[in-house]
């Protein structure tokens, strides 16, 4: 995958997506135990518009019903990711350059960010709201 235009594709082509617009893709994935949990995949440049990244990102908890020191805590053996706020939501992170990129290195990500918010989620707020 080389752009925006072709992640958008693969992930119409193997993902049910819940949600589409210019630059971002919302999927929803069962993790189990009558669990889900919502992924965003964002579009976002850099480097004045030369470079491409997508963003992948899940939330898990509202910023004021998640004990954030407890959040990084749990997160500080992640291999990659970590934790941000964005409006009141507390959510897990990753981002790829899409120049050159690799499926394995959105698949292995995409899994990680899912699996990790989700189990953050449970541990955090004993809630599955995501």
């Amino acid at each position: 995958m080389a752009t925006w235009a072709d992640l958008k594709s693969y992930a119409r082509s193997n993902y049910k997506i819940s949600d589409e617009q210019q630059d971002l893709i919302k999927l929803v994935f069962e993790t189990g135990n009558l669990r889900s949990q919502a992924v965003l995949l964002c579009h976002v440049t850099l480097a004045d518009a030369d470079e491409d990244w997508v963003q992948i990102e899940s939330p898990f908890g509202e910023l004021n019903s998640v004990n954030l020191v407890q959040a990084l805590r749990e997160v500080g053996n992640t291999l990659c990711g970590g934790v941000s706020v964005v409006g009141d939501m507390v959510t897990f992170r990753h981002a790829v350059p899409l120049l050159n990129l690799n499926i394995n290195e959105f698949e292995r990500p995409l899994a990680l960010v899912t699996s990790t918010a989700d189990r953050l989620e449970h541990l955090l707020t004993g809630a599955d709201r995501y």
